[in-house]
């Protein structure tokens, strides 16, 4: 083939018959001073006006992957701030208050009634306004028997309140008959939910623990006195005592 032709390179990839105008064309001018290519518009990362795109630089691609992994770990963050507030809101809302253990048939034991270890006594009889239930029948619980003169039995009520309510016991104030209003009052300021009033007319309870201030006997799902505590302060802690109130298990009804 002639170069004379312009018809360019031949297809055998021999440029032997070009003519030097054509050559030129094919020459790769290479300069002394590298900062020359600093303005060649076909850069790395660039593209040219008349050519196809460069391929990214190593340095553009890991920055990509950088942002693509920033990302991730913010969503799979933010997922776990999601999963921790939503326990946070369940257990506020649930609140301390555990649920109520059933009782189970009475126990037979040694100790006569009104000792630690033994019963309440079978004969005391207590009244919620016109209905009667007996002191047995409160398994388990906390009983306060309160004094008619009582200064103190508001903030003791409010303190005890909370303790037994967050093992799921009730707690009961029992006083006599003639103290329904000082019963009622301590309700409405302790929280009705928190706090169940009984009247004892005949002394029962009081007559067999004994004692002059509030007496709080701790009576297992089984009816068992495990603990009497008496003359108690706003400041008593019973927790480790409503630990053994436990439900019990192989007792005799």
């Amino acid at each position: 083939m002639s170069g004379s032709g312009g018809a360019g390179p031949s297809p055998d990839g021999r440029h032997d018959d070009l003519a030097p105008e054509e050559l030129d064309g094919l020459t790769l001018h290479v300069p002394d001073d590298p900062r020359e290519l600093e303005d060649d518009p076909a850069t790395w990362g660039g593209r040219s006006e008349s050519g196809p795109t460069v391929p990214t630089p190593w340095a553009d691609r890991r920055a990509a992957r950088r942002r693509r992994l920033s990302v991730t770990a913010g969503i799979v963050a933010a997922s776990m701030v999601v999963v921790a507030l939503s326990g946070a809101v369940g257990a506020w809302i649930v609140g301390p208050q555990a649920s109520a253990p059933s009782a189970v048939p009475l126990a037979s034991v040694n100790p006569a009634p009104g000792q630690i270890g033994g019963l309440l006594p079978e004969d005391a009889v207590l009244q919620n306004g016109s209905a009667a239930i007996t002191a047995r029948s409160l398994r388990p619980a906390v009983i306060a028997v309160v004094p008619a003169d009582c200064d103190e039995c508001a903030d003791l009520m409010s303190t005890l309140a909370p303790q037994v309510g967050s093992f799921g016991f009730p707690l009961v104030a029992v006083g006599a008959s003639q103290q329904n209003e000082q019963l009622a009052s301590l309700a409405e300021t302790v929280g009705s939910t928190r706090l169940l009033t009984l009247t004892d007319a005949q002394g029962a309870l009081r007559a067999a623990f004994g004692g002059t201030g509030v007496t709080l006997l701790l009576v297992r799902d089984d009816g068992v006195v495990i603990q009497v505590v008496r003359d108690p302060t706003p400041d008593t802690r019973i927790e480790a005592a409503l630990v053994e109130m436990a439900p019990a298990a192989g007792l005799d009804a």
